[in-house]
């Protein structure tokens, strides 16, 4: 036992003190755990697809634009509705002390306002039934490193359920880059 016990011990010492430095196939794999990061992503769904994509404007702003494409005959809550609506169009950075959206979203085409008789409606609405684009500017409240998680809610119609679509940003070394939202 105790001839087994001095070769681990010196099995582990002999282990702790190579100090090696790494391969360039071991720096390569380091590297490759780093999470990927890109402008611009799709979610595909049966109804709708959104594209998200980020771009600076000539002021250094960032941007964030959401273009909503919709299929079978679907549509949604404009977020220039007047009234407030629990599945409205809208986005959402939690809690961050980081980033928040700045102003509101410029939605083009722009939705017309319609009165709908329907009972959970009764009034007037902008409904958004075409294609239809969002830009929203981002107002960055630090200059520090930092990965948020964000995320695009609205109800689809008339299927009536509330979407809540994820996306991480991260912003590094002054760029701000959409990265895989694992959460």
């Amino acid at each position: 036992m105790n001839n087994f016990i001095s070769l681990v011990f010196a099995l582990l010492t002999f282990s702790l003190s190579t100090n090696q430095p790494l391969t360039d196939a071991a720096l390569e794999n380091i590297k490759d755990e780093r999470p990927v990061t890109f402008k611009e992503f799709s979610v595909e769904h049966e109804d709708y697809t959104l594209y998200f994509s980020l771009e600076k404007s000539k002021g250094e702003q960032h941007i964030l634009i959401v273009a909503m494409e919709l299929h079978n005959d679907s549509y949604y809550v404009s977020p220039n509705s007047k009234r407030d609506f629990k599945g409205k169009f809208r986005g959402d950075f939690g809690t961050s002390e980081s980033i928040e959206f700045y102003g509101d979203f410029v939605e083009t085409p722009l939705s017309v306002e319609v009165f709908d008789s329907h009972p959970f409606v009764r009034g007037t609405i902008n409904w958004v039934r075409e294609d239809t684009t969002y830009k929203q500017q981002l107002l960055l409240k630090t200059q520090e490193n930092f990965q948020v998680y964000g995320r695009i809610i609205f109800t689809i119609e008339p299927r009536c359920t509330l979407e809540q679509i994820p996306f991480s940003l991260v912003y590094e070394d002054g760029e701000l880059v959409f990265v895989e939202a694992k959460c």
